[in-house]
């Protein structure tokens, strides 16, 4: 019962707001650095992935591939310029997460009409 309910929760909410919900809920800070740290390593796994298969599809055109891997290249540096620091100066872990979804919205919306899978909510 309780996984159904985590994944239902998972799928209703966006990953930040989900991230917001565990991450920071740890009892330990080492705790909660290392789910965040986590949670950005895999979203960038993930991000890396959606490149992947924008690239090995023969039908997105060579400008779009070009695109989303410019954006892909770009989330770091959204993320130092448009979120909020923390007490380290990093960019604050929410929002970094935000650029990630935000990268894949994008290349969702880009590489659709051409047949690449949804990995937006992977």
């Amino acid at each position: 019962m309780r996984k159904t309910i985590i994944a239902i929760a998972l799928s209703l909410s966006s990953t930040a707001a989900f991230a917001v919900n565990t991450c920071d809920t740890m009892p330990t800070k080492n705790q909660r650095n290392d789910c965040w740290s986590t949670m950005i390593g895999n979203g960038m796994q993930e991000a890396d992935e959606y490149v992947s298969a924008v690239q090995e599809s023969h039908k997105v055109p060579a400008s779009v591939k070009r695109k989303v891997n410019a954006k892909r290249q770009a989330i770091a540096s959204d993320a130092n310029r448009q979120c909020k620091k923390d007490d380290l100066g990093y960019p604050e872990n929410s929002c970094y997460i935000e650029q990630i979804q935000k990268f894949k919205d994008f290349t969702y919306n880009e590489t659709s009409k051409y047949g690449v899978p949804d990995k937006r909510l992977n």
